[in-house]
């Protein structure tokens, strides 16, 4: 069911709450699966210790796969006890199905184990374990184990009466990796309308998630308290900073005054002028003073009454609208007068 079928269908709080709990379980499938083999043994709540009925009447225990040369159970075990069935109580069977969560596997494998087991679902317990989960087609290969009822209730019966609280009832296979397999003890308890005894699972996981609440706690501290460091470390440097940036703008005036010197200093050009004017100054002309402002040059002095002036002025290319300062009157021709000029630098084009 979508997140939208839920919101839009008319559930009650206990509705609403069971499909919760079975969103978690299947969270919690999905990451268990990812773990790698070890680290779910660790995480599992099945026993280490198991104890193995034997022909003779007593009980042969082992630890991790291994047998102990004891006969009697490790001290300290208390309900952390498994049995082991008898190998050939035990049918086992390879089926693939599709890849979903543990608890939709049983409920599939509910529905046909008439099919897939050679007695009724009546006379039977089941378990099953995931060995592949990678398949083709988005399937799983599953180990399911068959027992019987009858066997199942004696063997747990006669635990019982010797002293046992078991907290597991598994197999050993031959041949294979894994120290035991299955767990028929909730099916057991279950068809005898017993509750089933808590597991350490949702404490382990609950662990987890406090482990998880106070890692991203510290992160968040952590990522606060750098902050603020760095808020105090800014804090401290702003005085050097402003001194810099002052000094920056002091720089950057000086800079600008000096290119402002060197600009004007390039327009004025006095030697360039002397030079335009020196070869602009027509022989007869005679110049007795000068004066010069960067922008316009004034000259006075004498010439020959022919020569026009303001014409070899403007001829020079470096000055413009030459301008007389001198009344107008008709040149004698061998005579000397008198002139006052005054010109406009010409504008130099920008490179």
């Amino acid at each position: 069911m979508s997140l939208q079928e839920i919101l839009n269908s008319e559930m009650d709080l206990a509705s609403l709450s069971a499909a919760a709990g079975r969103a978690w379980r299947w969270w919690v499938a999905e990451l268990a699966a990812m773990l790698p083999p070890a680290w779910r043994s660790g995480l599992s709540s099945r026993p280490r210790v198991f104890a193995e009925r034997q022909a003779t009447g007593g009980w042969r225990y082992w630890r991790d796969g291994e047998a102990l040369a004891d006969d009697r159970p490790p001290p300290g075990i208390g309900r952390g006890l498994g049995l082991l069935l008898p190998r050939e109580a035990v049918l086992v069977r390879r089926i693939e199905v599709p890849r979903v969560p543990p608890a939709d596997v049983r409920r599939m494998l509910a529905l046909d184990i008439d099919r897939l087991s050679p007695l009724g679902g009546g006379l039977i317990h089941f378990d099953s374990e995931v060995i592949d989960r990678d398949g083709q087609g988005g399937k799983q290969t599953l180990l399911l184990g068959i027992v019987r009822r009858a066997v199942a209730r004696q063997l747990i019966e006669t635990a019982w009466a010797e002293g046992m609280s078991p907290a597991a009832l598994s197999v050993r296979l031959d041949g294979d990796g894994a120290p035991e397999r299955f767990d028929f003890l909730p099916a057991v308890r279950e068809a005898a309308g017993e509750r089933p005894i808590a597991s350490a699972r949702p404490y382990w996981w609950g662990g987890v998630a406090a482990l998880f609440l106070l890692n991203l706690a510290v992160l968040v501290g952590r990522d606060m308290a750098s902050v603020s460091h760095l808020e105090k470390l800014v804090d401290s440097q702003r005085p050097a900073a402003e001194a810099a940036m002052r000094l920056r703008l002091r720089v950057d005036r000086e800079q600008a005054r000096r290119e402002d010197l060197v600009r004007r200093g390039s327009a004025s050009e006095p030697l360039r002028m002397l030079a335009a004017l020196t070869g602009a100054l027509p022989k007869g002309a005679w110049v007795q003073r000068l004066e010069w402002n960067g922008q316009a040059i004034r000259i006075v002095g004498s010439k020959s009454g022919e020569l026009d002036m303001p014409a070899a002025i403007r001829g020079s290319g470096f000055f413009t609208n030459p301008r007389s300062l001198t009344a107008g009157s008709t040149p004698r021709p061998g005579s000397v007068q008198p002139f006052d000029i005054t010109a406009d630098a010409r504008a130099r084009a920008r490179a």
